[in-house]
């Protein structure tokens, strides 16, 4: 696929993208609503009403996932110490606790997607729930769940069981198994979500060629080696990440200022996103790897 086919490709899913999440209230978590001590996300709800502070197990984040779309992500957090109050749980779910069906959906959603990190603590299991309804009655079910740490944005995608019809849904998120309500968390873990959708991952790359002449790459399509153009003004030294279209960290690496050539051998094929960042200075710019 060349450049511009890679270009049109991306264009045509972020819009359909944009058009499945109108349907998940807040998906990406930019809206947060303020009730005194503490936010919640807007239309969701959390074990936060429950706790007096300090502590409060659900929060808004700026380490977000794609880096082009939003500013937000929900972070999720267990506090042990607290056991067995409902404070001590990080826990979310659209509409309020219990789920049940908390919007609307409009066509036949086969799966729920979107991206996460997650540090488990004492063997904790971090879990995601989709439940789709009709008239009110539960007709399909998925579940995502996992025990593992995972340091970088991961996509996932959680089938939903076969149904015929459904007109709402509801989605669980837990930074443990909260698989009914007197399940208690084992550890402090922290997850971290952000951009749900309905079947397809959001995979916004920003068309990014700086406005300001900080830092750029070229040539694109690459294939063995990136070369950088430094405006001066950065620091003696930077980090470059690269991210795979799907939110996954493949390359990561410390870059003195006289440094120009950054070897991409090892890395497949594909459409990527380079963050360059200096200090509180950052500028991204997409990749594409052809061979």
């Amino acid at each position: 696929m060349n450049m511009k086919s890679s270009t049109i490709f991306l264009s045509v899913l972020l819009v359909l993208s944009f058009k499945l999440t109108a349907q998940i209230p807040n998906s990406g978590f930019e809206d947060w609503t303020n009730f005194g001590n503490y936010e919640d996300p807007t239309f969701w709800g959390s074990t936060n009403f429950s706790s007096s502070g300090p502590f409060y197990a659900v929060t808004k984040s700026d380490d977000h996932w794609p880096l082009s779309v939003g500013s937000y992500s929900v972070r999720i957090e267990n506090n042990t110490s607290l056991n067995p109050d409902y404070s001590a749980r990080g826990y979310l779910a659209t509409g309020t606790p219990p789920p049940g069906p908390d919007f609307v959906i409009t066509g036949h959603p086969s799966s729920l997607t979107g991206y996460y990190k997650f540090s488990p603590q004492n063997g904790d299991t971090m879990l995601i729930q989709i439940q789709l309804y009709k008239n009110g009655l539960s007709v399909a079910y998925g579940e995502f769940s996992s025990a593992a740490p995972t340091s970088g944005w991961s996509g996932f995608n959680i089938p939903v069981s076969s149904y015929s019809e459904a007109d709402s849904a509801s989605i669980f998120i837990s930074a443990y198994y909260a698989d009914d309500f007197n399940a208690i968390p084992h550890g402090n873990s922290v997850l971290y979500v952000d951009n749900l959708n309905f079947d397809n991952l959001i995979t916004s790359v920003s068309e990014t060629t700086f406005t300001e002449k900080a830092c750029s790459i070229h040539p694109i399509p690459a294939s063995d080696f990136i070369f950088l153009d430094v405006d001066i003004g950065m620091d003696c030294e930077y980090m470059i990440n690269i991210y795979h279209v799907n939110g996954n960290l493949v390359k990561s690496e410390t870059i003195k200022q006289n440094q120009r050539k950054i070897d991409i051998r090892s890395i497949d094929p594909g459409v990527y996103f380079v963050e360059m960042k200096s200090g509180e200075r950052r500028v991204k710019q997409r990749l594409i790897i052809q061979r």
